[in-house]
């Protein structure tokens, strides 16, 4: 019988761009079904307590191969810390059914990503889009149709303007986005418009764009290590 326990310290992770690859890390390794919340940080511990018990978040890799051989969906968890908004956001994907039965399954309002029910963060979704030159389908993060709708204003907006501090403020802002594939493909377009406009306006002072878009590299897990972090701020209630 499965006991609940938390040997296996699930990280609290404070970089955007690392959750975003351990997201989609998620779904590119099977486990397509998802749910999401956020907590207020003295009830994380006893929310991974609670999914430990009902869904086995912390088995290891053993015990998931157990399940698997057993015909028993798996489920993993994953928490990011918003310390503006003093909460902890989660999220907890579930393999399919097809692949093993698993409690969430019945018990939880699942979104499926094959249905392109889509993981959102901070103005970016996660999707599949065409391999260039390939075939097939890569995932990769891209801004969510508004937030690249506010981009493309704002541009327009700004070089109307003339306002030069702005305008590099501007573009600093936009190539500080997160380097995925998606995203990279979308500022590529924006800075296309960003010259057009330039070069209507006549807007000679304009600041010149960077030369390369920025990559995001496979990056180490790191984090804070739950125990440690529930010292930092507070037992759970």
């Amino acid at each position: 019988m499965y006991q609940p326990k938390l040997p296996i310290q699930p990280l609290v992770m404070t970089d955007k761009n690392l959750l975003m690859q351990r997201l989609s890390d998620c779904i590119g390794n099977g486990y397509p079904l998802w749910i999401s919340g956020g907590v207020s940080e003295n009830k994380v511990e006893s929310l991974v307590r609670r999914f430990d018990l009902n869904y086995q978040i912390l088995a290891d890799r053993n015990e998931r191969a157990r399940r698997k051989r057993a015909e028993l969906g798996n489920a993993r968890l994953l928490l990011w810390h918003d310390e503006k908004a003093g909460r902890v956001a989660w999220w907890m994907f579930v393999s399919p059914p097809e692949l093993g039965s698993h409690g969430a399954h019945a018990l939880e309002k699942l979104h499926d990503m094959r249905k392109r029910e889509r993981v959102e963060f901070h103005g970016f979704e996660l999707v599949r889009l065409p391999k260039k030159g390939q075939e097939g389908e890569r995932l990769t993060w891209r801004m969510t149709e508004h937030k690249y709708g506010a981009w493309r204003d704002s541009i327009i907006e700004m070089v109307r303007s003339g306002n030069i501090r702005e305008l590099h403020r501007m573009l600093y802002g936009l190539f500080a986005s997160p380097g995925f594939g998606g995203a990279r493909s979308q500022i590529g377009k924006l800075v296309k418009l960003y010259r057009a406009e330039v070069k209507r306006r006549g807007l000679k002072e304009a600041p010149t764009p960077p030369r390369q878009l920025r990559y995001l590299r496979r990056l180490r897990d790191k984090g804070i290590p739950l125990a440690q972090w529930t010292c930092q701020h507070g037992r759970s209630a």
